[in-house]
Order: structure tokens, then C-alpha cells, then sequence
């Protein structure tokens, strides 16, 4: 339990929060803040403070919209975490959420409240400039090309346009005018023009670096280390935790986390974890190896260990070529077995049955992993030594030619290593009984750039958060408008491994539903089964419902079917329609409201991206329209592979899976409507399985109590 003063402290500051925003007090907003300093208060520590409980704190709460939750699990988590003398990391799913809650919501509360905090906002190494790579960029020199001949196939060879534009940013960083991160930038910059200059975790010599002392990153990495609380997102923690933890951020043990849309734990969790090899571009990137070898070779004029260590890469790069061919040929067999998952056909996947290679490909996949990993210990070696050259002042390079190699060799080290993993993970047996990886090959036919992808992913993230996460941080807290399937918070708590003490509260919104939303079920006419019908209602009813002056949001499941649907309408009503693909995120936004701040009628057309993370508020957003039930894809290999293993242990995949993914995609896509509690609209979903299906009634229970309606197609 919190102590009295503690109590007091929170007490306090959510009042005088109240009194001078002057703001009603949420009986939900103040039983979130109850629970959370509760539940992370009950964790027991030794005299060092650190963890003695068997499990951490962790806090579950679904907060609906309009509770207030960013100000709850701030004052309800701060203090806690001051009191404990730990970090707390506040990770979102989305940027928009945490420039509100950096900018916005933090300096909100300590303007308004007596507490005394210190923040910084977290971002991972590729958002930073590294001096070293753009020195290296600027200069001619045989490093400098063998780097170009290495990564030809993944780096833009820099042109004249990219010399002048780092010359811009050496300039920008040398005046103070610019601090190295690539959000602040003025102008666009293109990924491949970025890559070439931004810091990698291979390719960074820490403190050896010549510009360590100036280094963008390491200047934003240390001042984490100086504050009270630390925004990040989703995948920086969990890339954070894949290394380890406190790498990038705060050490775990020493943390409390606040994820906040943590409906999204569980797949950025799958994605983390998961690993990729591209074969064809390796081997395209093995031929080049022994050729920039041989040049960096040249270079050396056969002074000190390296010309023997580059000597055995090459060689070991030739064999490791010849096995990635083998294994090449050996797949083009699945090649004819392979369904297209491509609306051209160029691209198609074959999916191993519930993750179970056969024993020949594995085998051989992870003779290639061996080869892999002997070449990443050699390449291991040659950074060793360049990494003493970086450290002694007579070495066998001087130190501005050893940092350039150790560019090179970083990557290259980091290249085989990931291959590695991918093959050991492909080729291994999942435990009997364990629930399994999923496990595929991808082909592409493109005539440009034919290729071909071995994949592998848990199909749940449950057994890495377990490890990564909940054995070692302090405490937690996870948070969402929508974190319960089904009226159950099992869904959440069986994909994240959460621990059996979590404490999950559902907080209902303050919001009147049932006067605030109509939700339109059509009796008949659109059956999904049957899709051009379907699209073709759907074209019909479109500008039937949609008349009124405001914004709408019609969000379809398929990529086909939206343009199905748009090159189907009347030219005069398809006018009025801005399709997601056709702009980013943000000019659609700006285009949709700044028509309806004109008086006209705007129609967003969107799929999956859109049905979450964006906020179309009062007239912005008076319909929303949604095509189907979003059930998960058939064809993705993560979703077919756990759904053959619940069917093999004698479950229904599709009730246990995807009736409730499917509930909670539906009551995202809802939540478009009502942003703020005068918000009033309808919400149609053109999807008559909802009445005439056995699962609709649970899906329909599931979402919030709006008024209902039904209608004849």
C-alpha cells in the first residue's frame, strides 16, 4: 500500500490539478490513479530496492474514452517511482501520442501541480547522425569505396546532390544550429540518403570514436540517464529488451513501464522477435565480399595480423556462397507449392505446417547458419584489431583508417550475425508440446530484383515478454481504451504472458453511448462470402448514407475492395472521397479538415492504419463506416501457424483467435467516432454476419451500448 504520505502527495496534486484547469473530477480518472499506485506500491524490495517479489507490479487498466488516462498513470506513477527512487519509461504505439504527451500532457502537469520532474524524450540510434559515417562519406578513400561495393544492393551510392546535403548537415552540427536528429531536419530526407550517414548499432565504436565526446546520440543517451522520466515508443523498449535491457534506455530492474495503447503489446512483441534472410541478397553480397576485401587488402601493404584475417573472411565468405546456393536450389521446390500473396502474382509464400521444416531443408539451412556464424567470428577477430588500433597510438593502421574499416566490418559483422540467428531459428525443432514458431519462404519474381526470404516469427509474444520483460522490470503498467475481447481480459493476458498477479480493472467511459451513436446493422445484402456482391452494395448504399455536409470514414479490410469500391462510384460522389493511399497520413488529415472547415462533405477512404491513432473530433468525423468484420487475415503465416496448433490440440482457432481479434479491431474502428463527449454520429458496418452468424452477438456485446439500428439492404 502507499504510504500516508505518499497518499497526501497524489491527493494533493490531482486537486490542485482540478482547481486550476478547472476541471470536474472523473470518478474513473481517480480510481485509475487509486490502482496503479496500489499495485506498483505492493511490490516488495530488499534494502538496495531492488525486486524481491516473485513478480513485478504490473497494473492493467482499459480506460475508455474520455477517462482521462495519460494524467492518471502520470500522477499515479511518478511519485510512486520518485518514492522508489526508479525510471519511469512511458512508451506509445504512435507518434501523435507522444508529442501530446511530451508536449502536451507532461508540462500540463508541472505547470499545474507541486511536483518537480525531470523528462526526456528516448529515440533509437538510426534517428541520430553519426559524425564518424558522414566524415566517411565526405572523404574518397579505399574504405570508403569497398563500403559502396559492399552495400550497393541496400545503400544509394552517394551522388553529388547527397555530398552537398552532408556538407549542409556538418555545417548545421558545427554552428549548434542542428543537434543530429533526423525528425529535426528541415527537408525530407530519403531513407537510403540517411542510412549512409546514420548511426547503426554494428557499426558504432562508442568511446573509441574520434567524435565520441561530440557524438549526437551518446549527448541524448546520457541525458537519460540524468532524468526522472523517459518517453519513448513501443519498439525502442522492446528493441532495448532484445539486447538485454538498459542498453538504450533505464535497465528494467531499475524501471517502471507505462505502455500506454498497450493493445498493440502483442504484435510489436511478435515483430520483435521474429528474423528475416534475404538470399538472394546475400549472395549477391557475399560475390562482392572477397572483391572489397582484396582492395582493403592492398591498402594494408601486408603490415601486422589483418591481411591474414581478411584473407580467411574472403575464403569463408566463397564457402559460405557456395552452401547459400545450394540451399537456394534446394527451395525452389516449394517455389510451384507457394500461394500468391500478391495482387500482380510476383510475390508468393509458402508456410512450413505449424513450423515444421522438413528434416532435409533444415539440415541444410543450418549447415548455411554455421557457415554464418564462422564468418561472424572471424569478422569478430578483425574488429577486435580494430578496435586496438582506435585504442593504442601505434597499431597496425593509424586510427582514422581503423574507424573507417570498423564501419565496414561493423556491418558486415552484424549482417552475418543476423543470418545466423535466422538460419538457427529456421532449422531448430520447436519443444513438443512448446507452441510453436511460424516458419515461411517468401518469392519474389520481379524481374528487377528476384529474391528469395526465409521467415521466422513467434506466433506469440508471451514466452519473450515473459523472459525480457516481466522477470526483470520493477513494474508495469499497461493501459488502452480497448484491451478486453469479449468482455475478458484473457485475449491480452494469454498473448503478453502476463504475470498471474496483474491487477486489471475496466474503467467505463464517461461517455453516453447510447445518446451519442446510432450503430446501422444491415438485416441482409451484404454477406462478405459473396464479394462482388458485396462490393457492389456497398458502392450502392456508399452515397445513399453519406450526404451530409462534414467528414466521414469508410474503412475497408481489403486494399481490392477499397479500389473496387472507389472506381465503381459516380464520378460526381468520388469527388468527394480521399483515398489513403493516394496521400501520407498527414496531408490526408490536412485535406479532409480543411474541406470540412469549408462546408463541404469529405470522405476518408482507409484501411487497417487508419481504424486506430487518428483523432477526427466534432464534424471532422460525423459517420463512420466500416466494410466487414475485421477478422485477421487467412493467409498470414504467424496467424496460420498458431491457428493450426490450437486446432491440433483439439480447439477452435476460430473462436478462440479470431472472434476475439476481430472484437477488438471492431472496437477500435468504432472508437473513430466519439473523440471528445459532445461528439454525436453513426457508426455503419456493412456486415449482415453480425445478426445472422452465431459469433455476431458476442462481437455486438462487446462494443460499447450505442444505440442500434437495423436496416434492410
Amino acid at each position: 500500500m502507499p504510504s500516508d504520505d505518499l497518499k497526501k502527495t497524489i491527493q494533493h496534486n490531482f486537486s490542485m490539478i482540478l482547481q486550476r484547469r478547472e476541471l470536474q473530477t472523473r470518478p474513473g480518472q481517480k480510481k485509475m490513479i487509486a490502482e496503479i499506485a496500489r499495485t506498483l506500491c505492493a511490490v516488495e524490495q530488499d534494502e538496495e530496492g531492488r525486486r524481491i517479489s516473485a513478480e513485478p507490479g504490473v497494473c492493467v487498466v482499459e480506460a475508455g474514452t474520455g477517462t482521462g488516462k495519460t494524467l492518471a498513470y502520470l500522477l499515479g506513477a511518478i511519485p510512486v517511482a520518485q518514492a522508489l527512487d526508479k525510471k519511469l519509461v512511458i512508451a506509445t504505439a504512435t507518434v501523435a501520442l507522444q508529442e501530446q504527451v511530451l508536449h502536451k500532457d507532461i508540462p500540463d502537469l508541472l505547470g499545474n501541480s507541486d511536483l518537480h520532474f525531470t523528462y526526456a524524450l528516448a529515440k533509437g540510434r538510426g534517428r541520430y547522425l553519426c559524425l564518424s559515417k558522414l566524415d566517411n562519406a565526405l572523404r574518397n578513400n579505399s574504405s570508403a569505396d569497398a563500403l559502396r561495393d559492399l552495400f550497393q544492393m541496400e545503400i544509394a551510392e552517394t551522388g553529388k546532390n547527397d555530398h552537398v546535403l552532408y556538407e549542409q548537415m556538418l555545417e548545421s552540427v558545427a554552428s549548434g544550429q542542428w543537434q543530429g536528429d533526423r525528425d529535426d531536419w528541415p527537408q525530407v530526407l530519403e531513407d537510403d540518403t540517411w542510412r549512409a550517414v546514420a548511426v547503426e548499432h554494428g557499426q558504432c565504436s562508442g568511446p573509441r570514436c574520434s567524435y565520441f565526446s561530440s557524438c549526437c546520440y551518446f549527448r541524448n543517451r546520457n541525458n537519460l540517464e540524468k532524468v526522472d522520466c523517459v518517453v519513448a515508443n513501443h519498439d525502442l523498449v522492446l528493441s532495448d529488451l532484445a539486447l538485454g535491457g538498459g542498453v538504450i534506455l533505464p535497465a528494467p530492474g531499475d524501471s517502471i513501464y507505462v505502455f500506454d495503447e498497450a493493445h498493440q503489446l502483442p504484435v510489436k512483441g511478435i515483430s520483435h522477435f521474429s528474423h528475416v534472410l534475404r538470399l538472394g541478397t546475400t549472395d549477391r553480397w557475399l560475390e562482392q565480399f572477397p572483391v572489397a576485401a582484396n582492395r582493403l587488402d592492398q591498402a594494408l601493404q601486408d603490415k601486422g595480423n589483418l591481411p591474414d584475417l581478411l584473407s580467411g573472411a574472403a575464403d569463408l565468405s566463397r564457402t559460405a556462397r557456395e552452401k547459400l546456393q545450394e540451399v537456394m536450389l534446394l527451395l525452389q521446390e516449394y517455389a510451384s507449392r507457394a500461394e500468391s500473396v500478391s495482387a500482380r502474382g510476383e510475390t508468393s509464400q509458402f508456410v512450413f505446417p505449424i513450423g515444421v521444416v522438413e528434416p532435409a531443408v533444415a539440415m541444410s539451412i543450418d549447415a548455411l547458419g554455421a557457415e554464418f556464424a564462422g564468418m561472424a567470428g572471424k569478422l569478430e577477430r578483425i574488429n577486435e584489431v580494430l578496435k586496438a588500433c582506435m585504442e593504442e597510438e601505434q597499431g597496425e593502421m593509424d586510427r582514422m583508417q581503423a574507424e573507417s574499416w570498423f564501419l565496414l566490418f561493423g556491418a558486415a559483422l552484424s549482417r552475418m550475425e543476423s543470418a545466423a540467428i535466422c538460419c538457427l531459428h529456421f532449422s531448430r525443432s520447436d519443444e513438443i508440446g512448446a507452441i510453436p514458431s511460424a516458419r515461411w519462404l517468401t518469392f519474389n519474381e520481379s524481374s528487377s530484383n528476384p529474391d528469395t526470404t526465409l521467415s521466422t516469427s513467434p506466433v506469440m509474444a508471451a514466452e519473450n515478454l515473459q523472459e525480457k520483460l516481466w522477470d526483470t522490470c520493477y513494474g508495469a503498467v499497461l493501459t488502452s481504451a480497448t484491451l478486453t475481447a469479449m468482455g475478458s481480459f484473457e485475449f491480452l493476458s494469454r498473448r503478453c504472458g502476463l504475470p498471474q498477479s496483474s491487477a486489471c480493472h475496466r474503467i467505463a467511459s464517461p461517455f453516453n453511448y447510447t445518446e451519442a451513436a446510432v450503430l446501422r446493422l444491415p438485416r441482409s445484402g451484404f454477406d462478405p462470402a459473396k464479394v462482388e456482391a458485396h462490393t457492389a452494395a456497398i458502392t450502392t448504399i456508399l452515397p445513399k448514407i453519406l450526404f451530409e455536409p462534414g467528414g466521414s470514414l469508410v474503412l475497408f479490410s481489403s486494399r481490392r475492395q477499397l479500389l473496387d469500391v472507389l472506381s465503381a462510384l459516380d464520378p460526381v460522389f468520388r469527388n468527394r472521397v480521399l483515398a489513403q493511399d493516394d496521400y501520407s497520413k498527414q496531408e490526408l488529415l490536412r485535406l479532409h479538415k480543411s474541406a470540412v472547415d469549408e462546408g463541404k462533405s469529405s470522405i476518408i477512404f482507409g484501411l487497417a492504419g487508419l481504424a486506430e491513432g487518428i483523432d477526427l473530433p466534432g464534424a471532422y468525423c460525423r459517420h463512420v463506416v466500416i466494410a466487414k468484420i475485421p477478422f485477421p487475415v487467412p493467409n498470414d503465416p504467424v496467424d496460420a501457424t498458431l491457428g493450426e496448433w490450437v486446432k491440433a490440440q483439439g480447439r477452435n482457432p476460430f473462436q478462440e483467435i479470431s472472434v476475439p481479434e476481430a472484437a477488438l479491431r471492431l472496437i477500435q474502428a468504432s472508437g473513430r467516432l466519439l473523440r471528445k463527449e459532445s461528439d454525436r454520429g453513426v457508426i455503419t458496418i456493412l456486415d449482415e454476419r453480425l445478426l445472422t452468424r452465431f459469433y455476431g452477438r458476442g462481437i455486438l456485446d462487446s462494443l460499447p451500448p450505442y444505440q442500434r439500428e437495423v436496416f434492410d439492404g
